[in-house]
């Protein structure tokens, strides 16, 4: 007994170790609140009367866990099986256990090691068992039973149990001394309901590498007046997350002023014209660790009065000119913690770069969002990732890389609140805009 639960536990840490660090980004991997097994089971076995040479009882099993944590369960299991002719005395024997006790696994991988000591009661029937005075054709005992086994997550809802080891203790009577040993090995089918793991908090592990920055920035407006204050705000992703960085700003016109990932640029005195704003950052721990970012604005001269018949409608052009390019240039939607572009946005991304070939002045500015479930930092590269692959995709339509820029936007800038997956949808996109 003590050398088969030594080689269970030895072969369920060597499976562990050699996975550890395998954690994709994946929604099978989300821990379960319970989950049902059911499949097929082999026991090597032995029985009364006597300790007969061992021989294979063909069956099933079904078992379901309790997740109390992402990691510690408890396991309960039924299995039944059956076997002819055990002895030269030609007796059959169909055995079944009922048992339970706690469970621990390396949930979040796709292959998921576990481990687990089961105690409860067994039963043998169609069978010989001696007493005293006679025999009976039926026995039970209590029975012990420590083992583990791998899963294999396939998808958010099933598993495969590609392999079960236990050992298996009983006490049936056998005329002898009573104390049978026995060995299962079975395989099946997983099925988990639940989820323990917040969809707030969406299972992304880092595998933990060189720190690297995603870095990018954006102006408040993209014309500004001369003499108006004009915003700068930086968006910063560090890989392991939530690094201290240090930032720098340099404009091409105009006067920094202040510090940190928002800072203001004055524009006092400066002429009409296109200008740039250059930010850096770098690591505090690794100040060679760095990345940089570019935004562009425009100056225009504040415009001398003229009497009101004078003047023209400037926001009804403008406004004429955002209807006509929403119309042509919609947003592309984006399934649940996904950057990739479906069948419905390719199409519209394919509209919309027609629509911008025949427009060759527009240019355009991709903004990545996501939906509130998540953290900031990843939800900011989510958002890039999403507005990446749709200027891609603008890009393989046809329309030059020069006329689109990106941004992340993140959960920052929400179109909608309601908490439901109708919202939550409209938020994941990547939205265009004219930008000078």
């Amino acid at each position: 007994m003590r050398r088969i639960t030594l080689a269970l536990v030895l072969v369920i840490l060597g499976v562990s170790s050699a996975i550890a660090q395998q954690r994709p980004d994946n929604p099978a991997f989300l821990v379960p609140r319970f989950s049902v097994s059911l499949g097929y089971n082999h026991m090597n076995a032995n029985a009364p009367p006597g300790q007969t040479d061992y021989f294979g009882l063909n069956g099933g099993y079904v078992s379901g866990d309790f997740y109390f944590t992402h990691w510690f369960s408890i396991a309960a299991e039924f299995t039944g099986g059956h076997a002819n002719d055990i002895s030269m005395l030609g007796q059959d024997l169909t055995l079944t256990t009922y048992q339970a006790g706690p469970k621990v696994s390396l949930t979040g991988h796709r292959f998921v090691p576990y481990g687990q000591i089961l105690f409860g009661g067994a039963h043998g029937s169609d069978s010989y068992f001696p007493t005293s005075t006679s025999f009976t054709s039926s026995a039970s005992s209590f029975a012990f039973s420590p083992g583990g086994g791998v899963d294999i997550n396939l998808t958010r809802r099933f598993a495969v149990r590609a392999v079960d080891a236990d050992y298996l203790r009983t006490t049936l009577p056998n005329g002898t001394n009573n104390s049978q040993n026995h060995l299962m090995i079975g395989a099946g089918v997983v099925i988990k309901f639940g989820q323990r793991d917040s969809p707030s908090t969406p299972v992304r592990t880092a595998v933990q590498r060189p720190s690297e920055i995603l870095f990018t920035c954006a102006t408040s407006v993209a014309n500004v007046n001369a003499g108006e204050p004009l915003e700068i705000i930086g968006h910063t992703l560090t890989e392991p997350d939530r690094l201290d960085v240090n930032y720098t700003w340099a404009s091409s016109g105009g006067k920094i002023e202040g510090s940190g990932r928002s800072v203001t640029l004055n524009t006092a005195g400066l002429a009409s014209g296109d200008y740039h704003v250059t930010g850096h950052v770098a690591l505090v721990i690794s100040p060679l660790t760095t990345a940089d970012c570019d935004a562009a604005f425009r100056v225009t001269a504040r415009s001398v009065p003229t009497p009101p018949s004078a003047v023209p409608d400037q926001s009804a052009l403008q406004a004429k000119k955002d209807a006509i390019f929403h119309e042509n240039v919609q947003d592309a939607l984006f399934d649940y913690d996904s950057a990739v572009i479906r069948a419905d946005a390719q199409t519209a991304i394919e509209h919309a770069a027609h629509y911008l070939k025949e427009n060759p002045s527009i240019r355009v500015l991709v903004g990545g969002y996501a939906d509130e479930r998540g953290s900031a930092e990843y939800n900011l590269g989510l958002g890039q990732e999403r507005a990446n692959n749709a200027r891609n995709a603008l890009i393989a339509a046809g329309v030059d890389a020069d006329r689109v820029q990106v941004i992340s936007y993140g959960k920052e800038a929400q179109v909608c609140t309601a908490q439901n997956e109708s919202c939550w949808q409209q938020n994941r996109r990547a939205a265009f805009s004219m930008h000078p």
